[in-house]
Protein backbone atom coordinates (compact mmCIF):
# COMPACT_ATOMS: atom_id res chain seq x y z
CA UNK A 1 0.00 0.00 0.00
CA UNK A 2 1.64 3.32 -0.82
CA UNK A 3 2.30 5.35 1.77
CA UNK A 4 0.71 8.24 -0.13
CA UNK A 5 -3.10 7.07 -0.47
CA UNK A 6 -4.23 9.62 1.89
CA UNK A 7 -2.09 12.31 0.68
CA UNK A 8 -4.18 15.62 0.99
CA UNK A 9 -6.54 14.31 3.88
CA UNK A 10 -6.76 15.78 6.75
CA UNK A 11 -4.93 13.59 9.01
CA UNK A 12 -4.13 11.03 10.68
CA UNK A 13 -5.88 9.23 8.11
CA UNK A 14 -4.86 5.07 7.82
CA UNK A 15 -5.35 2.07 6.13
CA UNK A 16 -6.23 -1.19 8.31
CA UNK A 17 -6.53 -4.93 7.91
CA UNK A 18 -7.66 -8.18 9.80
CA UNK A 19 -7.60 -11.49 8.72
CA UNK A 20 -11.12 -13.12 9.41
CA UNK A 21 -11.53 -16.41 10.20
CA UNK A 22 -12.71 -17.74 6.64
CA UNK A 23 -9.28 -17.09 6.00
CA UNK A 24 -10.23 -13.60 3.75
CA UNK A 25 -8.98 -10.32 4.95
CA UNK A 26 -11.37 -7.09 5.64
CA UNK A 27 -9.88 -3.77 4.85
CA UNK A 28 -10.96 -0.31 5.91
CA UNK A 29 -9.64 3.30 6.51
CA UNK A 30 -9.33 4.91 9.97
CA UNK A 31 -10.25 8.80 10.64
CA UNK A 32 -9.03 10.70 13.64
CA UNK A 33 -6.96 9.76 17.00
CA UNK A 34 -8.48 7.60 19.20
CA UNK A 35 -10.92 4.51 18.85
CA UNK A 36 -13.99 5.12 16.26
CA UNK A 37 -16.43 6.58 16.68
CA UNK A 38 -19.09 5.09 14.16
CA UNK A 39 -18.23 2.54 11.65
CA UNK A 40 -19.38 2.92 8.06
CA UNK A 41 -20.77 0.82 5.39
CA UNK A 42 -20.75 1.34 1.43
CA UNK A 43 -23.28 0.36 -1.16
CA UNK A 44 -22.65 -2.17 -3.86
CA UNK A 45 -19.98 -1.22 -6.06
CA UNK A 46 -17.99 1.05 -3.76
CA UNK A 47 -16.09 1.34 -1.07
CA UNK A 48 -14.32 2.40 2.19
CA UNK A 49 -13.47 5.47 0.18
CA UNK A 50 -16.70 6.79 -0.83
CA UNK A 51 -17.09 7.96 2.42
CA UNK A 52 -13.89 10.66 1.92
CA UNK A 53 -16.09 13.64 1.59
CA UNK A 54 -17.93 13.62 4.82
CA UNK A 55 -15.52 12.20 7.09
CA UNK A 56 -12.55 14.67 5.60
CA UNK A 57 -15.02 17.06 7.70
CA UNK A 58 -16.52 15.33 10.70
CA UNK A 59 -13.65 15.95 13.26
CA UNK A 60 -14.45 12.61 15.04
CA UNK A 61 -12.60 9.10 14.87
CA UNK A 62 -14.54 6.67 12.47
CA UNK A 63 -13.86 3.57 10.58
CA UNK A 64 -15.29 2.90 6.61
CA UNK A 65 -14.95 -0.48 5.51
CA UNK A 66 -14.48 -1.88 2.40
CA UNK A 67 -17.12 -4.56 2.25
CA UNK A 68 -15.96 -8.15 1.34
CA UNK A 69 -15.41 -8.29 -2.55
CA UNK A 70 -15.37 -4.89 -2.86
CA UNK A 71 -12.10 -1.90 -2.25
CA UNK A 72 -9.17 -3.73 -0.67
CA UNK A 73 -10.89 -6.62 1.22
CA UNK A 74 -10.44 -9.98 -0.77
CA UNK A 75 -12.23 -10.12 -3.56
CA UNK A 76 -12.23 -13.75 -4.75
CA UNK A 77 -15.97 -12.74 -5.60
CA UNK A 78 -18.33 -9.82 -5.09
CA UNK A 79 -20.76 -10.48 -2.10
CA UNK A 80 -24.41 -9.23 -2.02
CA UNK A 81 -26.37 -11.16 0.21
CA UNK A 82 -26.45 -9.13 3.54
CA UNK A 83 -26.38 -11.72 5.46
CA UNK A 84 -22.91 -13.33 4.04
CA UNK A 85 -21.20 -10.19 4.82
CA UNK A 86 -22.07 -10.16 8.61
CA UNK A 87 -19.55 -12.09 9.46
CA UNK A 88 -16.12 -10.59 8.47
CA UNK A 89 -18.09 -7.18 9.38
CA UNK A 90 -18.40 -8.54 12.77
CA UNK A 91 -15.16 -9.72 13.10
CA UNK A 92 -13.64 -6.64 11.40
CA UNK A 93 -15.60 -4.31 13.97
CA UNK A 94 -14.53 -6.19 16.61
CA UNK A 95 -10.98 -5.76 15.75
CA UNK A 96 -10.99 -2.27 14.35
CA UNK A 97 -13.70 -0.46 16.41
CA UNK A 98 -15.08 -2.78 19.55
CA UNK A 99 -16.32 0.78 20.96
CA UNK A 100 -18.16 2.52 18.11
CA UNK A 101 -21.45 4.28 19.25
CA UNK A 102 -23.41 3.68 16.38
CA UNK A 103 -22.92 1.94 12.94
CA UNK A 104 -24.50 3.80 9.33
CA UNK A 105 -24.62 2.18 5.78
CA UNK A 106 -26.49 2.99 2.40
CA UNK A 107 -27.54 0.83 -0.23
CA UNK A 108 -25.99 -2.66 0.29
CA UNK A 109 -24.57 -1.48 3.14
CA UNK A 110 -27.21 -0.39 4.97
CA UNK A 111 -28.51 -3.91 4.33
CA UNK A 112 -25.90 -5.42 5.81
CA UNK A 113 -25.75 -3.25 8.77
CA UNK A 114 -29.02 -4.43 9.53
CA UNK A 115 -27.91 -8.04 9.07
CA UNK A 116 -25.40 -7.21 11.14
CA UNK A 117 -27.79 -5.82 14.26
CA UNK A 118 -30.39 -9.12 13.39
CA UNK A 119 -27.33 -11.22 14.02
CA UNK A 120 -24.99 -9.19 16.35
CA UNK A 121 -26.90 -6.54 18.60
CA UNK A 122 -24.45 -5.56 20.81
CA UNK A 123 -22.29 -4.30 18.01
CA UNK A 124 -24.74 -1.84 16.65
CA UNK A 125 -25.57 0.27 20.08
CA UNK A 126 -27.13 2.52 17.42
CA UNK A 127 -28.00 2.18 13.35
CA UNK A 128 -28.32 4.71 10.71
CA UNK A 129 -29.90 3.93 7.07
CA UNK A 130 -29.32 6.26 4.44
CA UNK A 131 -32.07 5.88 1.69
CA UNK A 132 -32.45 2.06 1.95
CA UNK A 133 -34.46 -0.30 3.87
CA UNK A 134 -34.91 -4.10 3.53
CA UNK A 135 -36.96 -4.40 0.28
CA UNK A 136 -36.69 -1.33 -0.58
CA UNK A 137 -35.90 0.18 -2.98
CA UNK A 138 -35.02 -3.53 -4.44
CA UNK A 139 -36.75 -6.69 -3.73
CA UNK A 140 -34.48 -8.76 -1.08
CA UNK A 141 -34.98 -12.07 -0.25
CA UNK A 142 -33.70 -11.42 3.06
CA UNK A 143 -36.08 -8.95 3.51
CA UNK A 144 -38.37 -10.45 6.43
CA UNK A 145 -34.98 -11.42 8.28
CA UNK A 146 -33.96 -7.99 7.93
CA UNK A 147 -36.65 -6.67 9.06
CA UNK A 148 -37.41 -8.66 12.15
CA UNK A 149 -33.97 -7.67 13.39
CA UNK A 150 -34.71 -4.46 12.96
CA UNK A 151 -37.71 -4.60 15.46
CA UNK A 152 -35.86 -6.38 17.48
CA UNK A 153 -32.56 -4.18 17.74
CA UNK A 154 -34.98 -0.84 18.45
CA UNK A 155 -37.41 -3.02 20.70
CA UNK A 156 -33.99 -3.82 22.87
CA UNK A 157 -33.68 0.51 23.28
CA UNK A 158 -31.21 0.71 20.21
CA UNK A 159 -31.88 4.08 18.60
CA UNK A 160 -32.66 3.20 14.60
CA UNK A 161 -32.64 6.39 12.05
CA UNK A 162 -33.54 6.56 8.98
CA UNK A 163 -32.79 8.94 5.75
CA UNK A 164 -35.58 8.85 3.49
CA UNK A 165 -33.43 10.03 0.32
CA UNK A 166 -35.59 7.93 -2.13
CA UNK A 167 -37.40 6.10 -0.34
CA UNK A 168 -41.04 5.43 -1.54
CA UNK A 169 -43.99 6.33 0.56
CA UNK A 170 -44.86 2.37 0.89
CA UNK A 171 -41.49 1.88 2.58
CA UNK A 172 -41.78 4.59 4.96
CA UNK A 173 -44.98 3.19 5.59
CA UNK A 174 -43.35 -0.48 6.27
CA UNK A 175 -41.27 1.61 8.46
CA UNK A 176 -43.74 2.42 10.70
CA UNK A 177 -45.81 -0.59 10.92
CA UNK A 178 -42.79 -2.51 11.56
CA UNK A 179 -40.60 -0.33 13.65
CA UNK A 180 -42.72 2.40 15.25
CA UNK A 181 -40.02 3.81 17.22
CA UNK A 182 -37.15 4.91 14.48
CA UNK A 183 -36.46 7.78 13.67
CA UNK A 184 -37.33 8.99 9.94
CA UNK A 185 -35.54 11.85 8.81
CA UNK A 186 -35.39 14.20 5.75
CA UNK A 187 -32.77 14.20 3.09
CA UNK A 188 -31.35 17.55 3.29
CA UNK A 189 -28.12 17.44 2.13
CA UNK A 190 -28.29 14.12 0.31
CA UNK A 191 -29.60 13.15 -2.98
CA UNK A 192 -30.24 9.95 -4.60
CA UNK A 193 -28.97 8.80 -7.91
CA UNK A 194 -31.00 9.52 -11.28
CA UNK A 195 -32.26 6.32 -11.65
CA UNK A 196 -33.44 6.10 -8.64
CA UNK A 197 -30.95 3.57 -7.20
CA UNK A 198 -29.77 3.84 -3.55
CA UNK A 199 -27.40 6.81 -2.56
CA UNK A 200 -23.85 7.15 -2.22
CA UNK A 201 -22.05 8.35 0.56
CA UNK A 202 -20.30 10.83 -1.55
CA UNK A 203 -23.67 12.73 -1.45
CA UNK A 204 -23.72 13.32 2.18
CA UNK A 205 -22.32 16.34 4.11
CA UNK A 206 -19.91 16.53 6.76
CA UNK A 207 -22.29 18.08 8.84
CA UNK A 208 -25.66 16.08 8.04
CA UNK A 209 -23.62 13.46 8.93
CA UNK A 210 -22.26 14.82 12.31
CA UNK A 211 -26.01 15.52 12.75
CA UNK A 212 -27.28 12.13 12.02
CA UNK A 213 -24.58 10.73 14.27
CA UNK A 214 -25.77 12.96 17.25
CA UNK A 215 -29.35 12.55 17.18
CA UNK A 216 -29.34 8.81 15.87
CA UNK A 217 -27.27 7.88 19.22
CA UNK A 218 -29.48 9.64 21.17
CA UNK A 219 -33.05 9.98 20.49
CA UNK A 220 -35.56 7.32 19.59
CA UNK A 221 -38.82 9.84 18.56
CA UNK A 222 -41.13 8.59 15.95
CA UNK A 223 -41.30 10.89 12.90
Amino acid sequence: MSDHEFAGLPGPVQRRWVTVSTGDHVSGVAWGPGPPEVVLLHAAGGSARDWDGPLAGLGRPALALDLPGHGRSSRHTAVYAPRKLVLPIAEAIRSFAPKAKAVAGTGLGALAAAALAARHPHLVPALILIGTLPGHPAPSDDAEYLWQGLARLAAGGAPVTVVRDGLSDAAVAELTERVPSARLVASEGHSSAPDGSPPTAAGLTAARLADLLLTGSTTRSTS
